[in-house]
């Protein structure tokens, strides 16, 4: 049996979480220009803004789509966060609350890490 490289499982990995977001943007009724906003926010910031990683990242809503809809794909409602600080900071390691001052708090934890 052939053994897959890393890099194989990583592409693979990334394949279904992809498939993922769009099997549950369209069970949720997101946005159908979701994926481009997404993308387009990447490019833009395309590191975490509390630790400064660019993998596993994902785009928090500031504002989370199911309190504010209308937000969904306003640029200023979104971050890029990885996916450890996206539960830990964005959401205070409770899927159910989120901090509207995330980017004030992800700066807080910039500058600490700085000084040490």
């Amino acid at each position: 049996m052939r053994q897959q490289g890393v890099g194989s499982r990583r592409r693979r990995s990334s394949i279904m979480l992809n498939w993922l977001r769009r099997q549950t943007d369209d069970l949720f009724g997101r946005a159908g220009a979701w994926a481009r906003v997404r993308r387009e926010h990447l490019s833009r910031e395309p590191a975490c803004i509390a630790c400064g990683r660019d993998d596993e990242l994902e785009v928090h809503h500031i504002q989370p789509y199911h309190a504010e809809p209308a937000l969904e794909l306003e640029p200023a409602n979104l971050a890029t966060m990885c996916r450890d600080c996206h539960y830990s900071v964005a959401h205070a390691y409770d899927w159910k609350s989120w901090r509207p001052d995330v980017r004030r708090l992800a700066e807080a934890i910039k500058a600490a890490e700085v000084k040490r």
